[in-house]
């Protein structure tokens, strides 16, 4: 006789299984595809994939902002361009690290997000919901990513539904 679950090989009479622990003769549980996980593995990807957008639009961003501080508001080649703002040539070239350093904490929520949620760590749920109400003000894909993720995630059945997921032994879902 084998265990259902892991399929150690069990002695006759044994009441339960040495390596997980299952009373022996007892049927495994069938997974059941609620709405986490039939919407788990589109939300891991959306999230990582929104890390590697938000990347895209950092590099863009700081290499206009910096192109625009360097050029602008500073003395090259004997000559100024005039800013249309006098004060912001001198005063406000600390926005591009400043920008730099939101964006990358941004990237890291954002990966760190779809991460934990891919391998169905069991704080990955609150994580996302932390980093969908964080997301929200994130015009158009942030916001749609945040809204979708508060769907699937935050009523109280889904967290029920994630804690089912994340125990051991539930197989990964074949999609």
């Amino acid at each position: 006789m084998y265990c259902t679950a892991c399929g150690q090989h069990l002695v006759p009479g044994a009441v339960v299984c040495p390596r997980c622990g299952r009373p022996a003769g007892v049927a495994p549980v069938p997974v059941i595809y609620n709405r986490v996980h039939r919407h788990f593995q589109v939300l891991w990807i959306l999230w990582l994939a929104f890390a590697a957008w938000t990347v895209l639009q950092g590099l863009i961003a700081i290499s206009i902002l910096s192109g625009v501080f360097n050029r602008w508001g500073m003395h090259g080649q004997g000559h100024m361009m005039a800013w249309p703002w006098p004060f912001w040539g001198e005063h406000v070239p600390w926005m591009v690290p400043v920008i730099a350093v939101i964006l990358g904490l941004r990237v890291i929520l954002s990966a760190a997000t779809g991460a934990a949620l891919m391998q169905r760590k069991p704080w990955a749920r609150v994580l996302a919901i932390v980093a969908a109400v964080l997301t929200l003000i994130k015009p158009i894909a942030g916001t749609l990513l945040a809204i979708y993720t508060l769907w699937v995630l935050a009523p109280g059945l889904s967290g029920q539904e994630w804690e089912q997921m994340t125990r051991p032994g539930v197989p990964p879902v074949q999609m």
